[in-house]
């Protein structure tokens, strides 16, 4: 059953995608168009994030196996980024970071439907219990990975990127018994790469090489295309380096600092300036003493790509305190209201004035579609 099922997605992953693509369209543009329609956005949001991740992962593996090729017939070739690479070896190297890494992913693609869910069965009361141990739960896992990591950056997503793109691919065919002994002979003819039996490196053959220079291949034109940038071939571990003190306490603030957010309007409520102001000096505390520590000490230099991708989703990430109360209800909503009402006389704008009004709500009244946690 299951392996039908992968099968299909393989060997029909193009349509596969558009159909995903387009779903997670739709729960975007859902919400305040019928009662609970924020329900049913972040259910199929929810299951699509899930889906969405095994379907790469199959993708992934048949890629590797060499059953994908693009549309001119060529097998795919497969770019693994730093990102996969770091992830990959941690994940590889212990099935406890592995397993901590995929419950801190399944908790982040269900919380906002369980905070609703609980909401609107349970009432308000609960509401903060729940939140509260999902937090812990979060704060818990990310402890682990930093510990695991060897006090390493945490990166906000710890799922692996997609490392094919499905609208790139063409029709994937199974090659018969036959088929198979026919190509096996051909890589002995020289035309397929020839892959090491106990290494499992694979080299190219020298047709290959003359083919794709039209035979005009020389041997440092070749050496020079062949040749890898430092980041490709370095171990994964040194794509983001540990920590030394002084960023080990700003990561750990990082990690603690929705917890304490929180603790803060549980305690003080979430009209009260504190909590909110509390969270944002923690948040400049922690990316001021990362950014100082991986740029003194003795591994200072430019930040790394996982280091660099990181930091600059945590800079984005203060946005959010445009959203939250009290900022939102005494600054931003009058304004993003204004502008609602001026997109909606404007015929090419009219959607996003839309958009604007219905999620207004959902910041206001949910915690974790601003919580950026």
């Amino acid at each position: 059953m299951w392996q039908k099922y992968a099968n299909f997605v393989v060997n029909n992953a193009a349509q596969v995608s558009s159909i995903e693509n387009g779903l997670r369209t739709l729960t975007y543009i859902l919400p305040g168009r019928f009662a609970d329609a924020e329900l049913a956005s972040e259910a199929i949001y929810m299951l699509l994030s899930f889906v969405g991740v095994y379907h790469d992962s199959l993708l992934a593996k048949a890629a590797k196996s060499g059953l994908l090729a693009d549309k001119e017939g060529q097998p795919v070739d497969i770019e693994v980024t730093p990102f996969n690479r770091y992830h990959g070896k941690l994940s590889q190297e212990s099935d406890l970071y592995r397993l901590a890494a995929h419950l801190l992913s399944a908790l982040q693609f269900s919380e906002k439907l369980v905070e609703m869910l609980v909401v609107k069965k349970m009432g308000e009361k609960l509401r903060w219990k729940v939140i509260s141990l999902i937090e812990i739960a979060k704060v818990v896992l990310r402890l682990n990975l930093l510990q695991l990591s060897g006090q390493r950056m945490v990166t906000g997503s710890v799922v692996p990127e997609r490392l094919v793109d499905p609208a790139g691919l063409g029709s994937v065919k199974k090659p018969a018994p036959e088929a198979a002994m026919s190509l096996a002979a051909t890589a002995g003819n020289g035309s397929l790469p020839w892959k090491g039996e106990r290494s499992g490196l694979k080299f190219k053959s020298v047709r290959d090489i003359l083919a794709k220079s039209e035979g005009n291949a020389t041997l440092s034109a070749y050496v020079t295309s062949e040749a890898r940038e430092a980041k490709r071939v370095a171990p994964a571990q040194s794509l983001v380096r540990r920590y030394n003190p002084l960023g080990l306490a700003g990561e750990l603030l990082f990690i603690l600092r929705p917890l304490i957010y929180v603790i803060g309007i549980r305690k003080m409520g979430k009209s009260d300036w504190r909590p909110w102001a509390l969270s944002l000096l923690i948040e400049l505390a922690s990316r001021q003493m990362i950014r100082t520590d991986l740029h003194t000490g003795k591994s200072a230099s430019a930040e790394r790509t996982v280091e660099r991708d990181e930091l600059s989703r945590r800079k984005w990430l203060f946005l959010y305190y445009l959203l939250r109360s009290p900022f939102f209800d005494r600054f931003t909503e009058a304004r993003l209201t204004r502008i609602a009402e001026w997109c909606n006389n404007k015929p090419l704008l009219s959607l996003l004035g839309s958009l604007i009004q219905d999620y207004q709500p959902l910041w206001q009244n949910y915690y974790f579609y601003t919580s950026a946690s």
